[in-house]
C-alpha cells in the first residue's frame, strides 16, 4: 500500500486521506484558488497528535508560504510507522511522498 492509498471515513463514504487539505491564514490579495493544488509543495515538518493514534499534523511550504494539514486515516499503518516514514521524507515534494510504500 502507498501513502496515497490511505483512506478515512467521511459519513458513509471512504475518502482519500492523502494529500491532506492544506490551510493557511488568509491575507489581503489571497483567493480561494491561490493555494497549492493537490500534490504541490514540500514537506517541512511532522508532529504527532498526542491523543490520537491516527492523526499527524503536517507542515509544508508552497510559493514561499507555510501551510498546515491534518493527516488522519482509518486502520493501518500504526502512527509510529507513518510518522517515521514522513519524517524521513522532510524536504521531499508532497506528490512524491504519496508514492511511497507503507509496507
Amino acid at each position: 500500500m502507498k501513502i496515497r492509498d490511505l483512506t478515512r471515513q467521511a459519513g458513509t463514504a471512504a475518502v482519500s486521506a492523502w494529500p491532506p487539505r492544506w490551510t493557511i491564514p488568509f491575507r489581503e490579495g489571497d483567493t480561494w484558488i491561490s493555494g497549492p493544488k493537490p500534490g504541490e509543495g514540500v514537506l517541512e515538518a511532522v508532529m504527532r497528535h498526542e491523543d490520537d493514534e491516527t492523526l499527524l499534523r503536517l507542515t509544508m511550504r508552497f510559493d514561499a508560504r507555510e501551510y498546515t494539514g491534518i493527516l488522519t486515516w482509518d486502520g493501518l499503518p500504526l502512527v509510529t510507522a507513518l510518522e517515521n516514514l514522513l519524517r524521513g521524507s522532510i524536504g521531499r515534494e508532497i506528490r512524491a511522498i504519496g508514492g511511497l510504500n507503507l509496507t
